[in-house]
C-alpha cells in the first residue's frame, strides 16, 4: 500500500513539473537561448573594430587624449584589416592575447618554414602541412616613442624552441644592437603621438607624449 502511494506521489510531482514547464515554456526557452548565446559568444576580428581602434590612435596623434587602451581583439582586428602586411606572408590567421602583463601572438605557419630544432623534426612527420607558432613576451621601456618587445618563449607545434634561436630570429627580423636592449628583445616604434606603452589588465595602454612647452 505504501509503495503504491509513493508511486502516485511521484507521478503527481512529475505532472506538476511538466505542467509548469509547459506554462512557462517561452520564458524557459528565452533563458536557455540567452545562456547558450553567452556561453558560445566568441569575439572575432572585424573591420569595424579595426576602424574603432584607429580612431583611438587618432586621439593620441592630435593630443585629444592623455592615454588610450586597446583590447586584444582590437589589436587582432588591426592586424587583419589595418596592417595585413605587418607580419610575414607565411604567417596565417594571427591571434593576439593579452594576459596579465604578457602579449601572446599565435599564427599558423607552414611546416617547411619552422626552424630545425631537436625534438621538432621527429614530430613534424606527424603534423599537418601547417601548424601553430606561438610567441609570448613583455613590453620593456625604451626612450620616448619606442618600447622593446622582450621575448619570453617561442614554441612551434607546442614544442618549446631553445633560447638561442630567439636572438637569431630577432636579428633576421631587423633587430640591431643598442644600449640597454637585451639580446632577446627587439625595439618597436610606437604610433605617432604615443610616448610609451604597457600591458595592464588584458589591455594595451598607450600614453600620449606631453605637450611641448610654449616658447618664451
Amino acid at each position: 500500500m505504501i509503495g503504491c502511494l509513493r508511486r502516485v506521489i511521484v507521478v503527481l510531482v512529475l505532472l506538476v513539473v511538466l505542467a509548469g514547464a509547459w506554462i512557462f515554456r517561452d520564458r524557459i526557452r528565452t533563458a536557455w537561448n540567452d545562456w547558450r548565446g553567452t556561453e558560445e559568444e566568441v569575439a572575432v576580428p572585424t573591420a569595424e573594430l579595426a576602424a574603432g581602434a584607429e580612431r583611438k590612435l587618432e586621439l593620441l596623434r592630435d593630443g585629444s587624449a592623455p592615454s588610450i587602451s586597446l583590447s586584444a581583439i582590437e589589436l587582432e582586428s588591426m592586424l587583419h584589416f589595418s596592417y595585413p602586411g605587418a607580419l610575414p606572408e607565411f604567417l596565417a590567421a594571427p591571434q593576439v592575447e593579452l594576459v596579465g602583463d604578457q602579449l601572446r601572438l599565435r599564427a599558423r605557419v607552414p611546416i617547411d618554414k619552422l626552424p630545425r630544432v631537436d625534438g621538432l623534426a621527429d614530430a613534424a612527420a606527424f603534423l599537418p602541412d601547417t601548424t601553430e607558432l606561438a610567441v609570448a613576451g613583455k613590453l620593456l621601456p625604451l626612450d620616448s616613442g619606442r618600447v622593446a618587445f622582450g621575448v619570453d618563449n617561442v614554441s612551434a607545434a607546442r614544442v618549446p624552441l631553445p633560447d638561442r634561436f630567439i636572438a637569431g630570429a630577432l636579428t633576421r627580423m631587423g633587430r640591431s644592437d643598442e644600449p640597454g636592449l637585451p639580446r632577446d628583445a627587439i625595439a618597436v616604434r610606437l604610433p605617432a603621438g604615443a610616448a610609451t606603452a604597457y600591458i595592464r589588465r588584458d589591455s594595451l595602454v598607450l600614453l600620449a607624449r606631453p605637450a611641448s612647452a610654449p616658447a618664451n
